[in-house]
């Protein structure tokens, strides 16, 4: 007698007989086929996602973003003319070759805004046109003529905006009250509100709310109308240590210095103040001397100021 025999098993039982063997054949290549077809369904699956990502890119951003695009070119519409940027808005299905609309090339979200419509007349702005832009990164608004807000839709309504990080509001008409709007954002690295009508110190009238601004890492708050009183203002942006870059540029004030007691911006490397002097005076070097608290200071612009013999002397 031989060693015992086992037959090998199948879904069906043993292979006791050549019907069984059939079955469990069967069975086997049923299983087979039913794969293939999952793998096949899969495949056809991934193909439509990836066509309807290729189309997304194609016609550009999302329709919800274009629609937006063209309310923008609506409300920033001017009797007194339009700038060509907007000319040819609405005309390309691809909202994202419009001339100052940037988009991800992953995503297809506008992540990058560029609004120069260089507005003759004062007007208001609704902020509310942007909240579409969820993964906006920058958005530029220089040179607009911008007044200010319309009331309850101001750009606080931003702060819902988490990858918002550059705004350029520069050489506008935005008074001190603009301050405390921006308190929200506290997702900014970067601020320019160079050539505005900022005026006293930024401690006035809700100023202080630049401290919310954890983030922040370029300040630019040139060509306004602050007065001296900006010392103590100063004195408290240095809570701002992410800072890197402080722009004070023709301010035109008489007396400047960093206060002896200020902790100092730890990372600050760059300083920009040109033109700062008025009525004949120079700047004084209490100011040359304040400036070496700046361990990383790398870039110091002081053109276009008066300076003496004295001070000159005093340096060396």
């Amino acid at each position: 007698m031989g060693p015992p025999y086992y037959e090998p098993a199948t879904r069906n039982g043993p292979l006791r007989s050549p019907i069984n063997a059939k079955r469990g054949y069967d069975y086997f290549q049923a299983e087979a086929v039913v794969v293939q077809m999952e793998i096949k369904r899969w495949s056809l699956v991934a193909v439509v996602i990836g066509m309807v990502n290729v189309m997304l890119l194609v016609e550009g951003c999302l329709e919800e973003e274009r629609i937006a695009l063209l309310q923008i070119k609506t409300s920033f519409y001017s009797p007194n003319g339009l700038s060509s940027q907007y000319y040819s808005w609405g005309k390309d299905a691809n909202c994202c070759n419009w001339e100052g609309v940037y988009c991800s090339v992953t995503t297809g979200r506008v992540v990058t805004l560029d609004l120069i419509i260089k507005r003759l007349e004062d007007w208001y702005l609704n902020a509310t046109l942007f909240l579409p832009f969820q993964e906006l990164n920058s958005l530029d608004l220089s040179g607009n003529n911008i007044l200010g807000c319309v009331q309850n839709e101001g750009f606080e309504i931003l702060s819902k905006l988490d990858n918002l990080e550059d705004l350029y509001l520069s050489s506008n008409k935005f008074n001190n009250s603009i301050l405390t709007s921006l308190s929200a954002l506290s997702s900014l690295k970067s601020l320019f509100l160079s050539g505005n009508r900022l005026k006293g110190s930024i401690n006035i009238e809700g100023g202080e709310a630049l401290l919310e601004l954890s983030n922040l890492e370029v300040l630019s708050l040139g060509e306004n109308r602050f007065n001296n009183s900006i010392l103590q203002s100063l004195k408290k942006l240095d809570a701002l240590i992410n800072l890197k870059s402080v722009v004070l540029d023709g301010n035109k004030i008489d007396k400047f210095m960093f206060a002896k007691d200020s902790r100092g911006f730890p990372n600050l490397s760059s300083l920009y103040l040109y033109n700062m002097t008025t009525n004949g005076r120079s700047i004084p070097f209490s100011l040359l001397q304040s400036l070496a608290k700046f361990a990383n200071l790398r870039t110091l612009v002081l053109g276009w100021n008066h300076f003496d013999g004295t001070i000159l002397a005093q340096g060396d």
